[in-house]
């Protein structure tokens, strides 16, 4: 080689249908009910199949079968709750009980008279205690209130109606059942999450959706997202895929059916009928559950142990690459095509599944003669009969299981403290099973990266560990060597905690890490029985100074100090919301409790919590220190243990509490002109020179990720924004930009001194939308739906799929469109709403001629791309019509002279409202976008970079460790909503 350094580095990119970088884990081998807690290190579920058996998993993975907490005559779901040290359960209409320990006993169940009905319990920042639960309201379907609390047993006031069903929204579609809420507050608001519509998977409707308020109390309606956070993969299969043969989820297929046992090659193409009749698929009964219509039963089949069905269809367009037979049956079923069997289950499949028939169907099809021949057989009592089925073609996208029926979402920390995760049940092809998914926050905007599967594309990777954790096994303090760094008192390790047992002078523990400017560290901390002297963290020390953050349980105060002596101690009253034990009714004289004292480090910023209780609220501890340091322990005349402790090098910072961007550590000045903004976040707004600043410590593998918008979009314009996801010096970093004249992503840098060939990955995605209906707008004239975008953008396409077909729970019948179509898009200033079409402020876009809407499949409409925030689309009914004389729903149009049928009458278009057609999912193409939520993951030996949730590039290569930073050239721009944290090695 010649003594020159060999650098291999190579850069592919990483499509939706990509490599999978790492597989999902979904889903897990349990069945969880929602009641989860993490506590001291390690997380306890209850198990949903085994009354009063809780489980328990240090990484929300792997979870082994504990103990019984209560008797199996509890029955759940539960609600399980961890506040002040004492857990807290609750059995939905049975009671209340208590427990020290989550592996223990539970105490005999208290009639309390609290609300139980999917219950969630929730204590906001300041310590305040409520509640939010599922209501059967005058109409017998779910509603979502909240009821607040005096103390965890005891409500208080009356509670408070949030969300309801209305019908013609996403979440009203089938009924108006919303429950199984979750709320959480983040970044300033709280979200409210809830399940909607019917939840049995055969329905397919179920799903998340979220409400957004900066109070919960008024949370309601109109804060609902128009759109699910976490919704079926088959809406996004079903376009990512090629539709061979739809199923009739859909729209109606006709085929021939027989339920006599047919005679001859029934398989077999050119098979000759005798006796078989002709319906719409799918076929079966009864045609609801609970209530709400299964819309895809169009041809009944209430009798009988077997049913024989033939699909007959040519392939002229082409023999497909890789076949996924899409179909869900009761019964057992066999599935031949053109005679040869190519799958057969002999259980049901509940819910639409997909399964991979690329093998079996090895030269089976033809161009022209193809049929579909399936046999479904059903116990002799069977209550339900079913069967319906397609034909899709994956081609080089991985084949994913459906994923159908989501409901009860439940959102809790990582491990690493930083990351969010939601649990949720769910059927993968029709079998159920706990999922387990990353939630991110596109600034403030709540998205869940899921629902994964084995084989769904993108970087799925399981929860992140802290950077450092201790459950301090068994032996004296000189084994500890390695991971602390003792400074006073009498250490030792007893009952898996550490303990300090000199009662007089100061006494310090700090974790042997590297010093650094960002941490996050969390400790649990049980107060001595005498509840005299201080004990505490160490915040921050750097060999010399100490800065100190520590309770006094007798005095109920906090402090907190820099010793030696640079700074007064501080003192403050404990909020009255937190108690050093709370006692339950019954409840005797019991151990000290473990409490939990975090610090989060974020430069100078110092924010602390107490039992998750904010003991600075709405501000942090802004201090001069500028150096790295470690956090540690702390006990000040007083002996304490502590237990279950956590520290994850990175930040978390959005809006106001974005700092410390600046020059990078290799000396390379910051450029532009930097400012903050309180609620978009930190702003370069320098036009005409190149912005850039950096943060962060040196780590060698991480994930960073942050929300861009633009100040405007522009057209034309050579400008460019973006990050810098690697960045240790001059000659080791990788830069990338968004550029909006191009509309690509550009991912360029250095390796050791040399370039990297520059890397351009296009901008143009698609994203779907549910129509979103209220009655009280009406546009009679022209009907109409709009959906709002994350950000101005460059919209060209549309892709629409309709609804047809009666719908009883909303006293509508849809019908497919056939007049022209009008494309509208508005461009509106930040934060303003679009009102009607004629308001002058939505403009026409060009569009081709008008096309015939048909049903079943997405009917694509093109037009000459626009720039808007808001796009809408609308047909014009003008002249005479016919419409139900009964009901006065449109029909059709009325041609002059035509014979009218029974109850049919000639109507006027312009009367009609905008419910006669409806789409069922919109899926708009977006060339290039004016906000970019990045997330960027930096590991030993790769890069991956994905943009607003989609995998764009990977570049190979081993960049030393580094730090991240932001740039722009030649164009303005906020960034907002910005969390980076260490991935340690495994």
């Amino acid at each position: 080689m010649g003594g020159k350094l060999s650098i291999f580095c190579v850069i592919s990119s990483l499509l939706w249908g990509g490599t999978n970088v790492r597989a999902s884990h979904n889903p897990l081998p349990v069945r969880l009910d929602g009641a989860l807690v993490r506590y001291n290190g390690a997380y306890y579920a209850m198990d949903g199949s085994t009354n009063g058996v809780m489980l328990v998993s240090d990484n929300l993975v792997d979870w082994e079968s504990a103990t019984r907490v209560l008797p199996d005559t509890v029955a759940g779901p539960y609600e399980l709750f961890h506040r002040n040290g004492l857990f807290h359960l609750y059995a939905q209409g049975q009671g209340y009980a208590w427990a020290e320990q989550p592996l223990e006993p539970f105490s005999a169940l208290r009639k309390t008279g609290l609300s139980g009905d999917e219950m969630r319990m929730y204590q906001d920042p300041g310590g305040v205690l409520f509640s939010v639960n599922r209501r059967s309201g005058s109409k017998k379907e779910g509603e979502v209130w909240l009821q607040r609390y005096s103390k965890s047993w005891q409500i208080y006031g009356k509670p408070d109606q949030l969300l309801d069903g209305r019908r013609g929204m996403w979440d009203s579609l089938d009924s108006a059942d919303l429950g199984e809420p979750e709320i959480f507050a983040y970044r300033g608001n709280y979200y409210l999450l809830y399940a909607a519509n019917n939840p049995s998977p055969r329905t397919g409707l179920r799903q998340v959706g979220v409400a957004m308020n900066e109070n919960p109390l008024k949370l309601d309606n109109t804060d609902k997202l128009p759109d699910p956070v976490l919704r079926r993969n088959a809406d996004r299969l079903s376009y990512r895929y090629e539709t061979i043969l739809p199923s009739g989820e859909f729209t109606p297929w006709r085929g021939r059916y027989t339920t006599i046992e047919p005679e001859g090659e029934w398989t077999a193409t050119g098979y000759k009928y005798s006796k078989w009749r002709t319906g719409d698929g799918g076929f079966g009964s009864p045609d609801e559950i609970n209530g709400a219509q299964l819309h895809a039963c169009r041809t009944t089949w209430d009798e009988g142990q077997y049913l024989w069905v033939r699909r007959e269809f040519d392939l002229r367009r082409g023999i497909p690459e890789t076949p996924v037979l899409n179909i869900r049956h009761e019964g057992a079923v066999e599935v031949f095509i053109n005679g040869k069997k190519v799958h057969a289950s002999a259980v049901p499949a509940i819910a639409y599944s997909n399964f991979d028939i690329s093998e079996a169907c090895k030269g089976v099809f033809s161009r022209e003669e193809n049929v579909i021949a399936v046999r479904v057989r059903v116990s002799r009592n069977a209550r339900a009969r079913f069967i319906d089925f397609g034909l899709l073609d994956a081609k080089d996208l991985p084949v994913e299981p459906t994923v159908y029926g989501l409901n009860a979402p439940r959102l809790i920390d990582g491990p690493n403290g930083f990351e969010k995760w939601m649990l949720y049940q769910a059927w993968w092809n029709g079998v159920p099973g706990t999922g387990l998914d990353r939630v991110f926050f596109f600034d403030k905007e709540l998205v869940v990266n899921g629902p994964a599967t084995e084989t769904a594309p993108g970087y799925h990777p399981p929860p992140v560990k802290p950077t450092f954790a201790d459950d301090f096994p068994p032996g004296e303090h000189e084994e500890w060597g390695e991971r602390w760094m003792l400074s006073g008192g009498k250490w030792m390790s007893t009952a898996g905690a550490m303990r300090q047992t000199e009662p007089t002078g100061k006494a310090k523990a700090y974790l042997n890490q590297e010093p650094r400017m960002n941490y996050l560290f969390e400790t649990g901390i049980r107060f001595p029985p005498s509840g005299k002297g201080d004990v505490g963290v160490v915040a921050w020390s750097d060999g010399e100074s100490d800065l100190i953050v520590s309770i006094n349980p007798a005095k109920r105060t906090w402090s907190y100090h820099i010793e030696p002596g640079r700074v007064t101690p501080k003192k403050f009253r404990l909020p009255k919301t937190f108690q050093l034990l709370e006692k339950p009714p019954g409840m005797k004289e019991t151990d000290a409790p473990l409490h939990r004292l975090r610090v989060s480090r974020n430069g100078t910023h110092f924010d602390i919590e107490l039992n998750g209780i904010d003991l600075l609220p709405e501000k942090a501890l802004v201090t001069r220190i500028s150096e790295p340091g470690v956090p540690g322990v702390y006990c000040g005349n007083s002996v304490a243990e502590f237990d279950g402790l956590f520290y994850t090098a990175g930040w978390d910072e959005h809006d106001a509490y974005i700092t410390g961007w600046g020059g990078a550590l290799d000396g390379t000045q910051a450029g532009g002109e930097w400012r903050m903004d309180r609620k978009l976040g930190l702003e370069q707004r320098a036009h005409s020179k190149t912005g850039r600043a950096f943060k962060g410590d040196l780590l060698d593998q991480y994930e960073f990720t942050v929300n861009v918008q633009l100040e405007e979009m522009e057209e034309g314009k050579e400008r460019t924004y973006g990050i810098f996801p690697v960045f240790a010096d001059r000659n080791n970093y990788l830069k990338a930009m968004i550029d909006t004249r191009a509309r690509e992503l550009v991912v360029s840098g250095k390796l050791a001194g040399r370039d990297i060939k520059p890397l351009r990955k296009g901008l143009k995605t698609k994203v779907v939308h549910r129509h979103l209906y209220d009655k009280s707008t009406a546009y009679r004239s022209v009907t109409s739906w709009v959906y709002g975008l994350r950000s101005e953008s460059v919209i060209s396409a549309m892709d629409i799929r309709w609804l047809e077909g009666e719908f009883e729970h909303l006293r509508q019948e849809f019908l497919i469109p056939a007049d022209t179509m009008v494309i509208k898009y508005a461009q509106l200033d930040r934060g303003e709403q679009p009102n009607l079409w004629d308001d002058g402020r939505f403009d026409e876009a060009d569009e081709p001629k008008p096309r015939s809407q048909q049903s079943g499949i997405f009917n694509p409409i093109r037009f000459r791309p626009v720039i808007g925030n808001y796009v809408g689309f609308g047909f014009y009914i003008s002249g005479s019509v016919v419409i139900d004389s009964r009901t006065g729903r449109y029909i059709r149009g009325y041609t002059p002279g035509e014979s009218l049928g029974i109850n049919e009458m000639i109507g006027s278009g312009d009367s009609l409202s905008d419910t006669m057609s409806r789409p069922q999912e919109t899926v708009i193409t977006l060339d290039v976008e004016s906000s970019y939520f990045f997330r960027c993951v930096k590991l030993n030996d790769r890069v991956i970079i994905e943009l607003n949730g989609r995998p764009m590039v990977e570049v190979e290569g081993r960049w030393p460790a580094a730090q991240v930073g932001l740039v722009t050239e030649g164009q303005p721009a906020f960034y907002n909503g910005m969390m980076l944290y260490h991935i340690p090695a495994e």
